[in-house]
């Protein structure tokens, strides 16, 4: 375990030749790169109403079917697909073949694995007690991080990973070994109803069963993946997109920028190991992607960088004054300015303010971005002080890291 800085004296002003020697080090600019495809994906499922599905801020109202039953698909059968997935293709590399392939889910079930790993910690272990740890060193990434199949275009025609010449192959790969798995059971779900073809979606099977298992009346037991309560997490994450979407992050140089200032937001941890910080968004995005393209290169990553591992932690959406995430924010600015002699605040990658009542139509994709302050008034006002230099993420370290 090694640390690749010194965190200069209190009050100095930080040394960018051996921060930018460290992103270079990791290659951690290709994160600038993969935040682009990240944004995309979200826009992707926005704009197919499938996000909007899981939140509770959304016009509509979420259907408890469609949830409920995307979290059957999600746990059910995605999970142990990718678990006897991977075990195929280790019996494959034992031989000396390389026959990996890559399963790019339905939207439903990308959008919960998506919030899943957004938890690393959570979702390791998760993985890691359901089909142990040799399966999971695998399970535990996706070889298309940011990528999931729609049964019809999207309107705006959003090519999720427009690169990957073969992809159409993967999809279709993907659905194959689908059906194969589970031929009662349809590979998209109806957005409309959650309908399912092999059980009602009312209903949530056993953690431990198969598809074809009885199932059982759902209760928060069973909505809880090893006490990870993933469909709030996914209500949460819905927003997020709305945070990002100012023009500034199309801008490559910014996302460059915010490449840097994650790296520096993680070396904070070697000043205050047991600090609670809060990023701005222009970082939050840059962690999500490093965290999301492979939960084994970021946690060997932070331990380079800041001497341990780093947990994410979505939960503190509370922006009350002296409340808990307000109060780190707080303190996340103190420890920035005596670390590296700077105010810590970024031009367009602030808090924007709560989403504006027309993001919760999918029909809000097809509109120019903008800056969010003009079109605050469209939206809540509850926390109209903090739009601006005044707050950051809503997601933040958690209280304990591991080393």
């Amino acid at each position: 375990m090694t640390t690749s800085w010194t965190v200069p004296p209190k009050g100095a002003t930080s040394n960018m030749m051996d921060i930018s020697q460290t992103v270079r080090n990791l290659d951690l600019y290709r994160l600038a790169n993969l935040a682009v495809q990240h944004t995309q994906f979200l826009r992707s499922l926005h704009c197919n109403g499938i996000t909007l599905q899981f939140s509770f801020s959304s016009k509509s109202t979420p259907s408890k079917n469609y949830t409920l039953n995307a979290l059957r698909r999600y746990r059910d059968l995605w999970l142990p697909l990718l678990a006897k997935q991977t075990s195929m293709d280790v019996g494959s590399d034992s031989n000396g073949t390389d026959e990996s392939v890559s399963l790019i889910p339905p939207p439903d079930v990308a959008w919960l694995w998506h919030c899943h790993r957004l938890a690393p910690a959570r979702y390791s272990s998760y993985i890691k007690t359901r089909f142990g740890p040799d399966t999971s060193k695998k399970i535990l990434e996706t070889e298309v991080a940011f990528a999931a199949q729609f049964s019809h275009e999207c309107p705006d025609d959003v090519d999720v990973n427009a690169e990957e010449a073969n992809q159409a192959i993967v999809k279709q790969k993907a659905r194959e070994i689908w059906r194969d798995a589970y031929p009662l059971e349809p590979f998209f779900q109806d957005a409309e109803t959650g309908a399912n073809s092999e059980s009602s979606p009312l209903l949530l099977t056993s953690p431990t069963s198969t598809s074809t298992s009885k199932s059982v009346l759902v209760d928060q037991q069973s909505l809880d993946l090893d006490g990870f309560d993933l469909l709030s997490s996914a209500d949460r994450q819905c927003n997020f997109l709305w945070q990002v979407s100012g023009i500034n992050f199309e801008n490559e140089e910014f996302l460059c920028d915010g490449v840097l200032e994650y790296v520096k937001f993680l070396k904070l941890k070697n000043v205050a190991p047991n600090q609670v910080i809060v990023p701005t968004y222009q970082i939050d995005l840059i962690w999500h992607t490093h965290i999301l393209a492979s939960i084994h290169q970021y946690d060997r990553d932070c331990i380079t960088i800041s001497g341990g591992t780093i947990h994410h932690d979505d939960s503190l959406n509370d922006r009350t004054e002296g409340g808990k995430l307000d109060v780190s924010f707080q303190e996340t600015k103190r420890l920035w300015k005596d670390t590296y002699g700077e105010e810590y605040y970024c031009i367009g990658g602030m808090y924007r303010g709560e989403p504006p009542y027309d993001f919760f139509h999918r029909e809000w994709i097809l509109s120019p971005l903008s800056t969010g302050e003009d079109r605050l008034q469209s939206g809540s006002t509850a926390y109209a002080r903090l739009v601006g230099i005044h707050a950051g993420s809503s997601t933040a370290t958690s209280d304990h890291s591991s080393s």
